[in-house]
């Protein structure tokens, strides 16, 4: 295939560049460092907040831009060009919500994640009742700080809960059209029962277009890829959706084409595929 001009290229972290015992593949380290020095932007696109995101990743490549908290957070060389939070009304309601039926839930901002003792302490039992690696854990809660009160972050850009007594459908129903709910997007703690919440509409596809719009490049220059259902939009959105083969059935639907699993050179095949490299 023939290269292609410079494209703005859309990475999700969990399940498409590091694996869920947190390894990247040498060939996706390959892959990307290649794309750029053929003048492709890479943009980190990620659930996590941007404290959350592997220091080591961040030493291996060197990337463009980061997308954190699921679009609620996005800055692009070195420059922050967007930010989403809550209004104070909002976020008491769902903490309310959480409180209700003892939901534990913790909230992520630029710096920290944000959470209440007790919570902190439910989610790191079940973490670790589910088999989830201490590599992991560490890499979710090692920039914490515990709150009394949580209804005066309004500085927070996103939500995850765990346990819930219902599933996506009942949270959804329950806190309306404000709060944007996913399945929880790290593997091994996913369950219909645990998800993730951003307000007021925002995703990852809303997050490419307010970084396209900021930086003046069309849609059809934006690449996306990802494997979970906080992808889903983003793989929608861009001009070209590309779903990992260890993604969801229903981003792999979604998808322009599926590559490999992470585990079998999928970044480095869809780079390829694409004509990035």
């Amino acid at each position: 295939m023939n290269k292609l001009s410079k494209k703005y290229v859309f990475l999700d972290v969990d399940g498409t560049l590091v694996d869920f015992k947190s390894r990247v593949a040498d060939s996706a380290v390959s892959a990307l460092k290649q794309a750029r020095n053929n003048g492709h932007k890479m943009i980190i696109a990620t659930g996590r907040q941007k404290s959350q995101i592997y220091p080591w990743l961040l030493e291996k490549v060197q990337f463009d831009g980061i997308m954190a908290s699921s679009g609620a957070y996005i800055e692009f060389d070195g420059k922050v060009i967007y930010e989403n939070h809550p209004t104070k009304e909002k976020l008491s309601q769902v903490i309310d919500f959480f409180h209700e039926y003892k939901i534990s839930y913790f909230l992520q901002s630029k710096d920290a994640l944000i959470v209440e003792k007790q919570c902190f302490d439910d989610i790191i039992a079940y973490m670790r009742m589910r088999g989830s690696s201490e590599s992991v854990i560490k890499s979710i809660f090692e920039n914490t700080v515990f709150t009394e009160n949580p209804k005066e972050c309004t500085y927070a850009e996103k939500i995850a809960y765990y346990n819930a007594p219902f599933g996506l459908d009942g949270v959804r129903k329950a806190l309306g059209d404000y709060f944007y709910v996913v399945g929880y997007s790290i593997g091994e703690a996913s369950s219909a029962y645990h998800g993730e919440i951003t307000f007021d509409g925002i995703n990852k596809g809303v997050g490419i277009q307010k970084f396209l719009e900021a930086v003046g490049a069309p849609v059809s220059d934006s690449i996306a890829v990802g494997d979970s259902e906080n992808d889903l939009e983003m793989i929608k959105y861009a001009g070209v959706g590309i779903a990992m083969g260890n993604g969801y059935d229903v981003v792999k639907q979604a998808a322009d084409f599926v590559t490999t699993d992470i585990n079998e050179d999928g970044l480095l095949n869809a780079f390829k595929t694409i004509g990035l490299i």
